[in-house]
C-alpha cells in the first residue's frame, strides 16, 4: 500500500479544511463589525464581541490546520482534528477521516523503519 499517498491525501484535507477555517474567522470578524455597527445604533453593543471572538478562535484554529498541513510535525493536525471532532457538526466525518488517515500513514513509517 502506498503510504505517500495517504500522507499527501491528509495534507490536501487538513490544508482545505484549515484554509476554511480562517475565511470563516475572517468573515466572522467582518459579522461582527457590521453587527456592530447595525445594533449599535439601538443600543446593543456586546454582539460585536461575541463575533469577533468566534473570529479570533477561528483564525487560531485554522491556524492549526494549515500549521498540520504544511508543517512537518503531527500534533497540530492532531489538535485541529480533535477540535473539529468535537465542535463542528460535519467535522465528525472529516476528523474521523483525517485521524484514520494520520494512523494509515503512521502505520507505513513505522514499517519502514523496522526494515
Amino acid at each position: 500500500m502506498d503510504y505517500k499517498n495517504m500522507n499527501m491525501f491528509l495534507r490536501v484535507l487538513l490544508g482545505l479544511g484549515g484554509v476554511l477555517t480562517v475565511l470563516s474567522g475572517i468573515l466572522f470578524i467582518g459579522g461582527g463589525e457590521l453587527f456592530n455597527s447595525v445594533f449599535a445604533s439601538e443600543g446593543i453593543n456586546a454582539g460585536g464581541a461575541l463575533f469577533s471572538a468566534f473570529g479570533v478562535a477561528g483564525l487560531v484554529i485554522g491556524g492549526l490546520g494549515c500549521w498540520g498541513a504544511f508543517g512537518d510535525k503531527k500534533l497540530p493536525a492532531g489538535i485541529f482534528c480533535a477540535i473539529t471532532l468535537l465542535f463542528w457538526p460535519i467535522g465528525t466525518l472529516y476528523a474521523v477521516v483525517c485521524i484514520t488517515l494520520m494512523f494509515v500513514g503512521n502505520k507505513g513509517a513505522a514499517d519502514t523503519v523496522k526494515s
